[in-house]
């Protein structure tokens, strides 16, 4: 009986224990787990309302003013450019990469003369070296679909691709003389960008002041963004939106330091700038004279292109650009600029290929030729370029 007894208690005890050691640990393992899938539950919920909001703003229209809000620039890779003391930077000799932004992904190849394209081989017919900013760099479509290339094959002839962004006329100068006795060209191609060359032409001597403070060579960083907010803009329409109406409620509280800036830049479309187009367009004057004799010394043929940024030929962009700054979209001028340029050309003997028209005429029968966020021309817009280019430089005598 007593062994009854302690089998009793020993199978009693055993099952006490049983339920204090294992049943609660069940219990909170089971709870552990109805949280952990709730959590999960919740994440991807958010997810995927984050996803459908993403889809429906991808679905809205561009911001009309996009082209500046957005700030592009910002996605470029580090290390692209190099400070140089003649042009102030050049893009990197050897660079190998790719540059991501919204709408487009592209491979970037320098050469080791700091050209967009492939090595430079032996001279076997004529050579063109074009010169210009962004539009000519055309980091937005793939080396093969810029205007540079597409106009090399219309004209069976060699094109180099001398662009960099944020180049003026004087950048552009420097370059041509450091590349005219490796290349040897028989034509110059330089874009005139309207919407800031005057600006940079202006800021010349700064710029390469502030470039030669640095050893010649420095790989340059852009340092703009965090490796996070690249990240999303390069991907994310809402993030996009979100960081443009950031930006214009900056410039509306009169706090933005880009806001002057751009203001001094766009008034030139307005006939409010007419007396500060004319007094930019006499700054730049010397740097075209100066353009034209080194092409003249040197025997090569100068054609200047004239480009106009996207809200002068796309009219859907033109007001909330223009409005972003203060300016009356009534009192636009949107051709002034590239009139005003283009007389100046004709006045220094310069052969001038003036691209609105065609351009304009192409978004007026339904083309687009801009990027939305980027401002810069789409793969259509360079094929219209390249054309345009093609009939100018055929249809002009040498001066």
């Amino acid at each position: 009986m007593q062994a009854g007894f302690f089998g009793a208690c020993g199978v009693w005890g055993w099952g006490i224990g049983g339920h204090a050691l294992g049943y609660p640990w069940e219990v909170a393992a089971s709870s552990a787990k109805r949280w952990f899938f709730r959590a999960l539950l919740v994440l991807g919920g958010l997810l995927m309302g984050g996803l459908l909001i993403e889809l429906g703003a991808r679905l809205l229209p561009a911001d009309a003013a996009a082209e500046l809000l957005f700030n592009a620039p910002d996605n470029a890779p580090n290390g692209l450019y190099t400070s140089d003391h003649d042009a102030a930077y050049i893009p990197t000799p050897g660079f190998d990469g790719e540059i991501h932004s919204m709408g487009y992904r592209v491979p970037l190849r320098i050469n080791s003369q700091g050209l967009r394209g492939p090595e430079i081989g032996p001279k076997e017919g004529p050579r063109w070296l074009v010169l210009g900013d962004s539009f000519t760099f055309a980091a937005q479509v793939p080396e093969e679909q810029t205007f540079t290339q597409l106009l090399a094959g219309k004209l069976g002839v060699e094109a180099w691709n001398a662009g960099a962004d944020g180049y003026g006329t004087e950048h552009e100068r420097a370059r041509y003389r450091t590349l005219e006795n490796t290349l040897a060209p028989d034509v110059v191609l330089v874009v005139f960008f309207t919407g800031n060359d005057f600006s940079d032409n202006q800021r010349w001597s700064n710029t390469l002041e502030m470039a030669r403070r640095r050893p010649n060579g420095t790989v340059l960083s852009n340092g703009f963004r965090k490796p996070w907010q690249q990240a999303f803009s390069r991907r994310s329409v809402l993030y996009g939106m979100w960081e443009m109406g950031k930006r214009r409620r900056k410039i509306a509280s009169g706090h933005s330091e880009d806001a002057q800036r751009w203001k001094s830049e766009l008034a030139l479309f307005h006939s409010q700038g007419s007396a500060e187009l004319e007094s930019m367009l006499r700054q730049s004057r010397p740097s075209i004279r100066s353009l034209r004799d080194q092409a003249k010394k040197a025997g090569d043929r100068l054609i200047v292109a004239v480009a106009s940024p996207a809200f002068a030929v796309e009219s859907h962009r033109t007001a909330a650009t223009l409005g972003l700054v203060g300016l009356d979209p009534a009192g636009a001028d949107l051709q002034a600029p590239e009139q005003a340029v283009v007389r100046m050309l004709q006045a220094e003997r310069v052969q001038a290929c003036p691209l609105s028209a065609t351009l304009q005429e192409a978004y007026e029968g339904g083309e687009q030729v801009y990027l939305d966020f980027d401002g810069h021309w789409n793969a259509r817009g360079h094929v219209l370029v390249a054309e345009a280019l093609a009939a100018c430089a055929a249809a002009q005598p040498r001066p």
